[in-house]
């Protein structure tokens, strides 16, 4: 079934067009990763899909309304201590049942830890997990993020981009950082007001003169895999980095 579909979408900021005709349709459950360079329009993107702007041309599913639509930026503004923000987002539950779903969720996202002190006290990896608790809490259908992983370490992106693949709502990532993709069900690669590529993983991500073309950063297994071929040591693309040294060193 369909999260949401944007047809024909125009918009301009004064003489700035950012959108000439888009089209983009989402499927229920899907990681989605919406790639562009910066300023493509993925800010704006995210705000229309999150109805900040409005816009005839996004129709959401049958079983979806816009206020089921979370977004979730690097720009995280809260006041006060970790774990009363989190239950402020909770409602009509008891006290024993709140701190318990908290302490859970928490501890899932591995910032059970610093519950207890002032959300500004804390750093920029604990604001984004703090964040995505918040999130997680408002129970999404759609959860777009603009940007989220933004100056995020490595090892802190794998593991939430692990955790949120296994989410059962759908799940929009929009990022100019090419990596992303490889853990996308779906890939819509934006630029010049238009979705220029679209499709699985495999087929977007195999098209290499595409993003020679749109001078485009593929991802660095993929980017390593095309340089290996060119010199015969490999014979296909991998999108598994240990899988490649596996069998390299075979």
């Amino acid at each position: 079934m369909q999260a949401f579909r944007i047809k024909n979408l125009n918009f301009s900021y004064g003489n700035l067009k950012v959108f000439d005709n888009l089209n983009l349709s989402v499927s229920e459950g899907k990681f989605v990763t919406i790639y562009g360079k910066n300023g493509s329009g993925k800010t704006t993107l995210a705000k229309i899909i999150g109805g900040i702007y409005k816009s005839n041309s996004i129709c959401f599913g049958d079983h979806v309304d816009k206020k089921d639509v979370y977004i979730l930026s690097d720009e995280l503004d809260y006041d006060g201590y970790v774990m009363n923000i989190l239950i402020n987002e909770l409602k009509g539950l008891d006290k024993k049942k709140i701190s318990d779903k908290v302490l859970k969720l928490s501890k899932e996202l591995g910032f059970d830890k610093i519950l207890n002190r002032e959300f500004n006290d804390i750093n920029l990896k604990e604001k984004r997990l703090v964040g995505l608790g918040i999130a997680l809490l408002n129970k999404p259908k759609i959860l777009v993020l603009d940007n989220f992983f933004e100056a995020m370490d490595k090892k802190t992106k794998i593991f939430v981009l692990r955790k949120l693949k296994k989410k059962p709502f759908t799940t929009i990532n929009l990022t100019n950082d090419s990596n992303d993709m490889m853990m996308s069900d779906e890939i819509f690669i934006i630029g010049n007001g238009k979705v220029l590529l679209k499709g699985g993983k495999k087929r977007v991500l195999e098209n290499e003169d595409f993003f020679e073309k749109n001078d485009m950063s593929l991802p660095f297994v993929i980017n390593l895999s095309n340089k290996l071929r060119f010199y015969d040591l490999i014979d296909k693309v991998y999108f598994d980095e240990k899988k490649m040294v596996d069998d390299l060193w075979k």
